[in-house]
């Protein structure tokens, strides 16, 4: 067994005692997956060649979490993750939430192809950006004037 399938191993097992259903293929990458209420949360890690770690979050919505260098930070922000979630499944307009986030994914993906495949003129990319600072600034002023959880 080499070390990158011992340090997966590991993780695994911790994921597992956390309450995830754990799916490791090859030693190359682990599927996660929680069942909190009627939310299902769903990662995928993998190890790359420099030992690091890979996360994305891939249900309720896809967000890639960042790469982490030691095994502990990731599991405790999948830890950090699913109190965060089972915080917020307590809000009236949690699927909302989860609506918003998956047409947030959506539209990022439609820019990066409508850029790759179209010559943008610079009037249309300037009001994407537009658009896209007065989403930020409603989340700023929600940040602002909101009560936390």
């Amino acid at each position: 067994m080499n070390n990158m399938s011992a340090n997966q191993e590991e993780i695994d097992m911790m994921l597992t005692q956390m309450g995830a259903d754990v799916t490791s293929l090859h030693g190359i990458i682990s599927f996660i997956r929680f069942n909190l209420d009627q939310t299902e949360l769903f990662y995928v890690y993998n190890i790359n060649a420099k030992n690091q770690y890979f996360l994305q979050m891939v249900k309720p919505y896809p967000a890639a979490a960042g790469v982490f260098s030691k095994s502990q930070a990731m599991v405790q922000y999948i830890k950090n993750d699913i109190k965060q979630f089972i915080n917020a499944s307590n809000s009236n307009v949690f699927q909302e939430f989860i609506a918003v986030n998956q047409n947030l994914y959506d539209s990022i993906q439609t820019i990066k192809d409508v850029f790759m495949t179209y010559n943008v003129p610079k009037d249309k990319m300037l009001e994407i950006k537009e658009k896209a600072g007065e989403i930020s600034a409603v989340l700023d002023e929600i940040k602002n004037t909101s009560s936390v959880l």
